[in-house]
């Protein structure tokens, strides 16, 4: 067989938060790290905490010092849509007494499989994965756990990658009301992607950012320049449409439950049951929160469309399916990162890379 799934870490229930770290003594190459979180929600009918991927604080993995890939938990679930274009089979939903099940993927390969791009850890003396929760974070107040993890790994087929995609965090910052914040971007290696989360419950990420401006040696090149409504347009085959379905409770009256979309959210909530004996209306959805109204004690479902997978924006630094074509920063002096934040804005926002780790 040519490929295969590894469980690295069998699936392991908490009833606390927790830090877990685990050796990664894998021979085979790896084209992917999939964890699978679950969390137990107690409130589901008086509305959710946020996201469910909060839960996760920290997703690091490291060989020593050395940080191969590192983001939060609301940011590498975007990356799982952003990445493949396409999402995953997972159980997302607000019920009461009942657990969610999560899966974040943590690519190292253009696509699963991708026999050019994949994580080696021979090459490494100590591969380590970390990964961080705050139980309660997200979903509605979860007071238990489980999480298990997967490694995708070239089993029979022999493949000689030269290198792998490693994605981090580079910066988080609090927002002024209409300010610009510089950044001075790593150019030590190949740049594939840039990531800005502009995450804020109840607005678009577009209306949370008012311009980037990505230049190279003061001005001398301008890469970007443009409004970040512009973003809506300018990538689409970066930043996809994500539709995605969730199951909730109602007390009848009108509760927040959030979802992955952020811009130009439309929803579409029924009952979930056999017949139909009551309603259910919902609106909003900018910045990832829904707003659901309807009968008391009833499950409904409810489908979300939108952009900007948890606020996160995506920029595509050349053909994202050639690595000849990404940006080589090498040789420059200056490579910076201007955000202006839109008026009145003064939450967090995070800055991430992806970029071409070579060995």
């Amino acid at each position: 067989m040519k490929y295969r799934a590894t469980n690295i870490f069998a699936q392991k229930a908490y009833t606390a938060d927790f830090t877990e770290l685990v050796d990664i003594n894998l021979a085979d190459k790896v084209s992917e790290l999939l964890i699978l979180y679950s969390g137990y929600n107690t409130t589901g009918q008086t509305g959710a905490t946020a996201h469910w991927s909060k839960c996760i604080t920290k997703i690091e993995l490291s060989n020593g010092s050395d940080i191969l890939f590192s983001l939060p938990g609301l940011d590498a679930y975007a990356l799982g849509y952003i990445h493949y274009k396409k999402g995953v089979a997972q159980w997302l939903h607000y019920l009461n007494d009942n657990y969610f099940d999560l899966a974040i993927r943590i690519p190292f390969g253009r696509f699963l499989w991708d026999p050019t791009l994949a994580l080696d850890p021979r090459k490494f003396n100590n591969l380590q994965l970390k990964v961080v929760s705050d139980m309660d974070a997200g979903g509605c107040a979860p007071d238990a756990s489980r999480m298990a993890i997967w490694a995708q790994c070239f089993d029979e087929k022999e493949v000689s990658p030269m290198g792998f995609l490693a994605t981090k965090q580079i910066k988080e910052y609090t927002m002024g009301d209409a300010s610009h914040e510089y950044t001075d971007l790593p150019t030590d290696d190949i740049i594939r992607k840039l990531l800005v989360r502009a995450l804020v419950a109840g607005t678009e990420p577009v209306q949370v950012l008012a311009n980037m401006k990505i230049d190279q040696d003061s001005d001398r090149h301008v890469i970007l320049d443009a409004t970040a409504t512009a973003f809506m347009s300018l990538f689409p085959g970066e930043n996809i449409q994500i539709v995605e379905g969730f199951l909730f409770q109602n007390d009848g009256s009108q509760r927040s439950y959030y979802c992955t979309p952020t811009a130009q959210v439309q929803n579409v909530a029924n009952e979930w049951a056999a017949g139909a004996s009551g309603y259910f209306a919902t609106y909003d959805g900018d910045g990832g929160r829904v707003k659901i109204d309807g009968s008391a004690t009833l499950n409904g479902n409810c489908i979300s469309s939108g952009f900007f997978p948890n606020g996160v924006i995506s920029i595509p630094f050349g053909n994202q399916d050639d690595p000849e074509d990404w940006f080589d920063p090498k040789g420059t002096k200056n490579l910076r990162l201007d955000l202006k934040s839109a008026s009145s804005m003064t939450n967090a926002c995070q800055i991430s890379l992806q970029q071409l780790r070579k060995y």
